[in-house]
C-alpha cells in the first residue's frame, strides 16, 4: 500500500537558479552529508520486500532503494539469510558475516518460514501492500509456492517484482541453474577473458562485481517500472542476473569482434583503443596516468621533460601510440621517469603544467590510504559508528549525493526477526501471544 505524501519542495531548491557566490561554496553547503537528515526521501512512500535468501545482487538492490528512503522489508527464514554466514571465517560482527552487515542496512527484519501455509499467507498480505518485491530464488521457485509474480501481481496488479539470477528466468541454461556467483558471473559475461596480463592465468575482479553491477541494473530498472506505473497503474516483473550486468561493462569488445572478426585478449598494462592509459611505478608504489589524444599525449611529455617524445614517429600520433610495440616502449619511457619520483611529486607537476592538454594522474591507495584521505571523509564516503548490536563499526556510505533528496544511512543491519514484533503489529493487527504462537509453530 503506498503511502500518500504531499509534494515538498525544499526551500533550498530554489536557490540553484542563483548566480552568487563561488560554485564550490554553494555545491559544498548543497550536499553537506551533516545535513542530511533534514532533507526529505526521495522514495519515503514506497514498501518494499527484500526476498534476497543468499542473493547478494538482489540483497543490493534493496539497500540502494533502502538509502534512497524505501521502507525496506527483510525477509528470511527462522535460521536467518545464508548470506549472514558471508565474510572471512575469522571476522564477524555480533555472528554475522561482514559481508552481510555491510550491506543489509536500513531494513526492517522479519522471519517467516514460506515453506508454511502461514508463512505464505502473511508473505502474500505483505505482498498485497507493497510497491516492489526483490528476489533471488532459482527461477521457478516462489511460482511454485503460489507467491511468485503471477500469483502476487494477481493479488496487486501495482507490484513491481525484481527477480535476480545466475541465467535469467528463461532460456536453455535457465532451468537447473546454479546459485549464483560473482565469479561465475564474470567468466560468463567474458570479462575474464580481458582482466589481467597476456601471459598469465585470468585475474578476476577482486571485489564482488557482479552483484554490485547486478544490483545497480535492478535498482534503475524498479525506478522505471515505478515511473512506468504512474502513468499505467500496473507494475511488471524484472529480469536481472549477474552475468548480463557485466556484459555491459565489455564497453567496445563485443562490437570490435562483430566489426574485425577480432578477439580483444587480456592487455594488462596496454590498451588497444588509447595509450597511455596505464599503471606505472613510483617512488612510493604505483599510480594511474593517462595522456592518450594528441594535445594531452604532449603535455605528459612536457611534464617528463622530454618533449621531444611528442614528436617521435613511434607515439605522435593515437594510430602509433597503440601499437602494442609502441605501447611497451612508451611505456618504459614513462616508467624510467616516474620511478624517480613520489606520486605527490609527479602529482605537483601534473598540477603545474600550464597546458594545453590535460593529464589524468592518481595514485593507486591501498585501503589504508584511502581511509586517511581527508577528501573522502569530507565527501562523506565513509562513517565510523556505534552500533548498539554489533559495536564499531566503519562502513562505506551511497555513492551518489543529491541536493534535494540524498540518500543515507540510517541505522545499520539487525539480527534475523529483530523487527517481528513491530511488522506483525503494524501490517496485521498481530498481538504478542499470536506472535509467540507463530514462533512455536515455526513459522516465524
Amino acid at each position: 500500500m503506498t503511502r500518500a505524501a504531499a509534494p515538498r519542495t525544499p526551500p533550498h531548491l530554489g536557490e540553484q537558479a542563483r548566480p552568487d557566490g563561488r560554485w564550490d561554496e554553494w555545491i559544498k553547503a548543497a550536499e553537506d552529508p551533516g545535513g542530511v537528515a533534514d532533507k526529505p526521501e526521495a522514495l519515503d512512500d514506497l514498501l518494499v520486500l527484500d526476498l534476497s535468501h543468499g542473493h547478494y545482487g538482489a540483497l543490493l538492490t534493496a539497500t540502494y532503494l533502502a538509502e534512497l528512503g524505501a521502507e525496506v522489508i527483510k525477509v528470511e527464514p527462522p535460521g536467518g539469510d545464508p548470506a549472514r554466514r558471508w565474510g572471512p571465517a575469522d571476522a564477524s560482527a555480533g555472528g554475522d558475516g561482514l559481508a552481510f552487515v555491510a550491506e543489509a542496512r536500513n531494513r526492517y527484519h522479519l522471519t517467516l518460514d514460506l515453506t508454511t501455509r502461514e508463512g505464505r499467507r502473511l508473505l502474500k498480505g505483505l505482498a498485497a501492500r507493497a510497491d516492489v518485491l526483490i528476489e533471488g530464488f532459482a527461477p521457478g521457485y516462489l511460482d511454485g509456492l503460489g507467491i511468485g509474480y503471477r500469483q502476487l501481481s494477481a493479488l496487486n496488479p501495482r507490484l513491481v517484482y525484481v527477480a535476480c539470477s545466475a541465467y535469467g528466468q528463461f532460456g536453455p541454461l535457465a532451468k537447473n541453474q546454479p546459485p549464483e556467483h560473482d565469479l561465475t558471473d564474470q567468466a560468463l559475461s567474458g570479462l575474464l577473458h580481458l582482466t589481467g596480463d597476456p601471459d598469465t592465468a585470468p585475474v578476476k575482479v577482486g571485489s564482488w562485481i557482479s552483484a554490485y553491477g547486478q544490483a545497480a541494473w535492478g535498482a534503475l530498472g524498479t525506478l522505471a517500472a515505478l515511473h512506468w506505473r504512474e502513468r499505467s497503474g500496473r507494475g511488471q516483473m524484472i529480469d536481472v542476473t549477474g552475468a548480463e550486468a557485466l556484459m555491459r561493462y565489455l564497453e567496445y569488445s563485443v562490437l570490435l569482434y562483430h566489426a574485425s572478426g577480432a578477439i580483444r585478449g587480456r592487455t594488462g598494462l596496454y590498451e588497444l583503443a588509447v595509450f597511455p592509459y596505464t599503471f606505472v611505478p613510483v617512488k612510493d608504489g604505483w599510480a594511474f596516468i593517462a595522456g592518450y589524444t594528441d594535445p594531452n599525449f604532449r603535455a605528459l611529455c612536457r611534464v617528463m621533460g622530454r618533449p621531444e617524445l611528442g614528436d617521435d614517429p613511434r607515439f605522435n600520433t593515437t594510430l602509433q601510440r597503440t601499437t602494442l610495440a609502441n605501447e611497451i616502449q612508451l611505456r618504459d619511457e614513462i616508467c624510467a621517469w616516474s620511478v624517480n619520483y613520489t606520486s605527490a611529486e609527479i602529482l605537483d607537476k601534473v598540477l603545474a603544467d600550464p597546458g594545453p592538454g590535460v593529464i589524468v594522474f592518481g595514485p593507486m591507495n591501498p585501503p589504508t590510504r584511502t581511509l586517511t584521505e581527508a577528501h573522502w571523509w569530507e565527501r562523506g564516503c565513509l562513517k565510523r559508528l556505534s552500533d548498539p548490536i554489533y559495536g564499531e563499526l566503519l562502513l562505506q556510505m551511497p555513492a551518489w549525493r543529491m541536493t534535494g533528496t540524498p540518500p543515507r544511512l540510517k541505522w545499520a543491519c539487525r539480527p534475523a526477526g529483530y523487527h517481528n514484533s513491530l511488522i506483525l503489529q503494524k501490517y496485521f493487527g498481530i498481538g504478542p501471544s499470536r506472535a509467540a504462537e507463530l514462533a512455536a509453530d515455526g513459522v516465524l
